[in-house]
């Protein structure tokens, strides 16, 4: 493999875990690549998601110039980009004045038949410092590489700005890539092939690195809540400050996304709500939501087959909620070494944050695994006032629906299971949708059910513990 990276200590780090799921996107790369021609991609994502891991997986055995762009100055990253053509065409390190005559080098250079793949990561950094290369590489693209057999790939976690600088119609770039990869977190079939551990204590370490493979490293399975006490609250260790960076790297008002988040942690997820909690305007806030949205922080949800536009706002990653419910306000002690009161808030608030993550789990699972007796078109969560169903499923076309209740609790009687049943039977009199017509299925997600009951009642309801998902999950 001939490729350059920023040095080998990056690759060493990039390769220390076994290279697992991305077997879409890496399909998908190698369709494009051995499509005779240029191609143009994008590749976008949040921080740590497994972007660059992703393609030094694809570019092995290829011809590739890989360059990752840092948070500095532009004429940095310009002459890093002369060494890594130095180093890739066994040269002296050239003095380029731009990325353009860069280019025009590399084509003039190549020789080989293979298509050379060059990629730029972290891209947003050169538009944060030089807001022009876009323009620059729009003549790039036409005059230099469009009819050669050159694939291009910009990558980065500025997700909203490289959409913006990139994809939208204002922009230079507009209209001219190939593809487009979002790349979002592992599915839990994966995290099952990642730690050879019960799913009870996969969740758990879910419950806090979400399924970002770069958390995920920090973890072996062996005893969750032990090893999240030794990674999260130790301020030695990587999790316990990278919240901080992301905060610092990506805002200027770095206190006001901090109380912001703080809110959401706490279960504030209207506008108003937050703008109390964090002493704003309304209409203040609002526009800080719209950022963090666009940053892939948080996310704004709307109840299932609701026209309301009154949705409210979550933390999208079980990472940031977790360190905002555990750490924020603790961040000063555990990092002058006062743990103890940090500890006892984990130690006692700890299963009921669970319960809350259980139901992100459980919608998270569902897509993998049926867990009704028909496919689902759409499914979401539902309110109304005060009523709540924590996930529906239906078919439009069957009319078919499932309404479950989420809970992280052990039900050992049937009469627990009734009481749930009859409470979800009541709420879901009052989702609308084909009310009279409707083939009706309800469910209930536990940690743990008893075997008598599940056999007992599984004519009837659609009973299902963590076993259960653990057995149908596949790798």
């Amino acid at each position: 493999m001939k490729m350059y990276l920023n040095s080998k200590l990056d690759y060493i780090i990039m390769i220390r875990k076994k290279f697992i799921n991305r077997k879409r996107e890496l399909k998908f790369l190698e369709e494009k690549y051995r499509t005779p021609g240029f191609e143009f991609l994008i590749i976008t994502g949040r921080r740590r998601i497994g972007k660059s891991r992703l393609l030094i997986e694809f570019s092995k055995k290829k011809p590739a110039i890989y360059l990752m762009c840092e948070n500095r100055k532009f004429i940095y990253n310009l002459q890093k980009f002369n060494r890594i053509i130095s180093e890739y065409f066994k040269i002296p390190i050239p003095n380029f004045k731009s990325f353009r005559e860069c280019f025009q080098y590399i084509v003039k250079a190549y020789r080989r038949r293979k298509k050379l793949v060059i990629i730029l990561d972290e891209f947003s950094y050169l538009i944060r410092r030089n807001p022009e290369i876009v323009a620059e590489f729009q003549g790039i693209v036409d005059e230099i590489i469009a009819n050669k057999n050159i694939m291009l790939i910009i990558c980065g976690s500025a997700v909203s700005m490289l959409q913006h600088s990139i994809l939208e119609e204002k922009s230079p770039l507009y209209g001219r890539t190939t593809g487009n990869i979002f790349l979002g977190p592992l599915k839990i079939g994966a995290l099952r092939e990642w730690f050879n551990t019960s799913l009870e204590e996969i969740f758990k370490i879910y419950s806090v690195a979400d399924a970002i493979p770069k958390y995920l490293e920090f973890f072996k399975g062996r005893n969750a809540e032990k090893e999240i006490v030794e990674n999260i609250f130790n301020p030695n260790q990587f999790l316990f400050r990278e919240m901080k960076s992301i905060i610092t790297e990506e805002f200027r008002e770095h206190d006001t996304y901090y109380h912001i988040l703080e809110a959401l942690s706490k279960g504030y997820t209207r506008v108003t709500e937050i703008a109390n909690y964090t002493y704003m305007k309304s209409k203040d806030v609002a526009s800080y939501l719209n950022i963090l949205v666009d940053v892939g922080l948080i996310q704004k949800i709307y109840p299932l087959y609701s026209k309301t536009k009154r949705g409210i706002y979550v933390i999208k990653d079980n990472y940031t909620s977790f360190w905002f419910r555990f750490i924020s306000q603790y961040f000063e002690e555990i990092e002058s070494g006062f743990l103890e009161s940090a500890l006892s808030n984990f130690k006692n608030d700890f299963n009921r944050y669970l319960g809350q993550t259980f139901e992100k789990f459980v919608v998270k699972v569902s897509r993998e695994i049926d867990l009704q007796p028909f496919k689902p078109t759409r499914q979401g969560k539902w309110w109304y006032k005060d009523k709540e169903i924590d996930l529906i499923a239906l078919n439009e076309n069957t009319g078919q629906i499932a309404f479950f209740e989420i809970k992280w609790h052990s039900f050992k009687t049937l009469r627990e299971i009734i009481i749930i049943i009859n409470r979800l039977q009541e709420k879901a009199k009052h989702f609308q949708w084909n009310l009279n017509s409707r083939k009706e299925y309800y469910g209930i997600v536990a940690r743990k059910i008893a075997e008598n009951i599940k056999q007992r009642l599984k004519q009837k309801y659609l009973l299902w513990d963590i076993r259960d998902i653990e057995d149908r999950l596949k790798y």
